[in-house]
């Protein structure tokens, strides 16, 4: 029963940390996307740096749980990949 409570708490995890990397990703991007006269660098760096954070943990709690993040968390594994030199 252990195993099985690993498993529902992990994919809890992974759902959570997934849903707010994407909220956060969306952020990044709409802030990037807006003119000059009303871009917030500010806003754009902490959401950046709140994805960044939330697709670690994504990918972190699929290797614990012996998954491949490369197929269960693809955008954060994709993300974390094309921003690897920022991230």
């Amino acid at each position: 029963m252990a195993i099985i409570n690993e498993i529902e708490v992990g994919v809890a995890d992974i759902v959570f940390f997934t849903s707010a990397f994407t909220a956060q990703n969306n952020i990044y991007i709409n802030e990037c996307n807006k003119p000059s006269r009303s871009y917030n660098h500010k806003a754009c760096s902490d959401a950046f740096d709140r994805a960044t954070g939330y697709a670690k943990m994504a990918i972190t709690t699929c290797e614990d749980l012996g998954l491949d993040p490369a197929k269960v968390c693809r955008e954060q594994y994709n993300f974390l990949h094309s921003y690897r030199a920022a991230a």
